[in-house]
């Protein structure tokens, strides 16, 4: 969940903290993932465990700021100088098909910063272990989907991550 224990993410002007969103959508999708039988766990932003950190798949979740006005849709990214990167490509493209089809959200290919593809988190890890940034939606023009409709932006990571895990 990106930024749990560590800070509030973007803050909109009303007080909504990115680390709120996070939070509730990373755990609605442990719970989703758990319940399907997969061993699933929720990790705060900085954890000891994130050194060397082993899994099928890693993904960090985040949502977008609000003061983009009229910004809406997701992006999805992998670290840019991967190990693996047909593998992390495949892990992307999933989550891309998986969360677009079940949010109905546009997917923002060109928005995609360094943040996302140097994230912290990418470097911690273990090389071999596929790994993904979301940036769920944007806190403004999306807010409605991602406060009020966030188990629907759960099932749609969840099933981004099944569908690589699976192979499909």
């Amino acid at each position: 969940a990106g930024h749990w224990q560590s800070d509030s993410g973007a803050v909109c002007d009303d007080g909504l903290e990115e680390v709120t969103i996070n939070l509730d959508v990373a755990s609605r999708v442990v719970a989703i993932l758990q319940y399907e039988g997969y061993d699933a766990q929720l990790l705060p932003e900085y954890a000891d465990e994130l050194d060397g950190y082993k899994a099928d798949a890693f993904v960090s979740i985040h949502a977008d700021s609000c003061n983009v006005p009229g910004a809406t849709g997701f992006k999805v990214a992998r670290v840019a100088a991967s190990a693996i990167p047909g593998t992390e490509d495949r892990l992307v493209s999933c989550l891309i098909k998986e969360y677009g089809q079940t949010t109905g959200l546009p997917f923002h290919k060109n928005s995609i910063t360094y943040d996302m593809t140097a994230y912290h988190a990418f470097g911690e890890i273990d090389p071999q272990t596929p790994a993904a940034i979301i940036e769920l939606g944007f806190m403004g023009a999306d807010r409605k989907l991602l406060t009020e409709h966030s188990y629907e932006v759960a099932r749609g990571v969840a099933r981004g991550i099944v569908c690589f895990l699976e192979g499909k």
